[in-house]
């Protein structure tokens, strides 16, 4: 899979998808990402890639013939989204339908925004939370992230068998529970925080009604 990234701060991604299984994917050439900066499609001397909004305002927009032409230099034509606080919010289940494709463009936006006719040229806008970053660099690295894992090779498929958010709705996962359970590991002891007695206990039918019920308990507290 490749991920075209559309920003411009390509060197905020450097620490992250150069480390840890991003970069192991990488190496293993299960997904490619590039960088592509807007500014190298402006077409004044200065590079400017934004402008004052019409009807007054605040902050700068990004302009939609800067970033349609970034965009349109990318082929084969790939499946687009625009990263916006006014997107749809990002899950799961649309992490694992991107996980299918092979060619995905990441529209980071940045000032006070995107102009809004750049959603007629992408296929999806999405973001990630109710809350408003700096731009949409954070948000295209949690996506690459949350799409990566899941393309087959990238990470052992035991590890995705038991995890949360599997499926939209009622916080319920695909095999019928809910958010994964609380982990424990060694020491068993940690400062007078003791590691529930089932889970020494050996009794794995124990164990697993105890895990269904932190599940359902998490679950619900979530959700309230």
């Amino acid at each position: 899979m490749t991920f075209h990234i559309i920003t411009l701060f390509p060197e905020m991604f450097d620490g992250i998808f150069q480390s840890s299984i991003i970069k192991r994917a990488q190496d293993k050439k299960l997904i490619q990402v590039n960088f592509i900066n807007p500014r190298d499609f402006a077409k004044d001397k200065h590079k400017t890639v934004d402008d004052t909004p019409y009807g007054g305002g605040s902050g700068m927009v990004m302009k939609a013939d800067i970033l349609v032409a970034a965009l349109e230099s990318i082929k084969p034509k790939p499946y687009t989204i625009l990263l916006s606080a006014s997107g749809k919010r990002f899950t799961q289940q649309n992490a694992r339908s991107l996980s299918k494709k092979k060619n995905i463009a990441l529209i980071c936006g940045h000032y006070e925004g995107v102009d809004a006719r750049v959603e007629q040229f992408v296929d999806e806008t999405l973001s990630i939370g109710d809350f408003v970053l700096t731009g949409g660099e954070v948000a295209a690295m949690a996506i690459v992230d949350s799409t990566s894992r899941l393309i087959p090779g990238v990470i052992h498929p035991k590890s995705l068998e038991n995890e949360s958010f599997s499926k939209i709705g009622n916080w319920k996962m695909e095999n019928g529970k809910y958010l994964e359970y609380p982990q424990y590991t060694k020491p068993e002891d940690f400062r007078g925080l003791k590691v529930p007695k089932v889970l020494l206990s050996g009794n794995h039918k124990e164990i697993k009604a105890w895990r269904d019920k932190e599940s359902k308990r998490l679950s619900k507290a979530r959700k309230d």
